[in-house]
């Protein structure tokens, strides 16, 4: 009960925050777990909001944040806050002009091409099925990306075979690839590739997947995830 009050309230934050930046022209886009579960069945509980905004005027979010009981500061991404509610944190990023992964320092930067590829889909929790909302959601290729960039957490791993897993058929391999080239991040991606099918073929990503979810990995998913994963890292060796 507690981790679906704690979502619950997460979902009507976001609300509140897409409604008044609507309200002042801050256009945002929603990154991170929500834009995973809205492509996807939503195999993982998630609380935190990761927004991305159009504008370094998002600093006029503060005081609407504050009201919804964030502790917020600046950072030189964008805005980050965090509250606590049933002894569980929410915690709160919004990028503005680049999305920045403390994991590995790389960054992937935001143009007007990330709001107006935006799509627009259904947001729900993991657990609290009947909370929910229709936003604007980074695209899938952008989405990937921006999941295959960070190293060592378990959460990225389950987002992104989940994103491969329900939604293999609707990427565009070349989109993603030139994506990835013009956000200069060619080289590392061939390495995160490279990092996960070695995990997929020793099981150590069937381990984290069961971990999270509860629930066995598909092999006939994996293969076809492993076909997709060398399609694309021929087509990043070629650029």
């Amino acid at each position: 009960m507690s981790g679906e009050k704690v979502e619950r309230r997460s979902l009507e934050d976001l609300r509140s925050i897409l409604e008044a930046a609507r309200k002042v022209g801050i256009r945002l886009v929603i990154i991170g777990g929500y834009a995973v579960a809205a492509y996807t069945h939503g195999y993982r509980y998630t609380k935190d909001i990761d927004l991305v905004a159009d504008r370094p005027t998002v600093g006029r979010l503060i005081g609407l944040l504050k009201s919804l009981g964030y502790a917020v500061r600046d950072t030189e991404f964008g805005i980050a806050g965090s509250k606590t509610l049933n002894g569980e944190f929410i915690d709160l990023h919004i990028s503005a002009g680049r999305i920045y992964d403390l994991s590995t320092g790389k960054e992937y930067p935001v143009d007007v091409s990330l709001f107006t590829n935006a799509e627009h889909l259904v947001v729900s929790g993991h657990i609290s099925k009947t909370t929910s909302l229709k936003a604007a959601v980074v695209e899938l290729e952008t989405l990937i990306i921006l999941k295959m960039m960070p190293v060592g957490r378990s959460k990225d791993a389950v987002d992104l075979l989940s994103l491969l897993r329900d939604r293999r058929k609707d990427i565009d391999p070349e989109s993603l690839s030139r994506r990835a080239r013009t956000a200069g991040l060619t080289v590392h991606l061939l390495e995160r590739i490279r990092d996960y099918a070695m995990r997929l073929k020793d099981g150590e990503l069937d381990q984290i997947w069961f971990d999270t979810t509860g629930s066995r990995f598909p092999y006939a998913e994996k293969r076809e995830i492993t076909k997709l994963l060398s399609k694309l890292a021929d087509l990043l060796r070629r650029q």
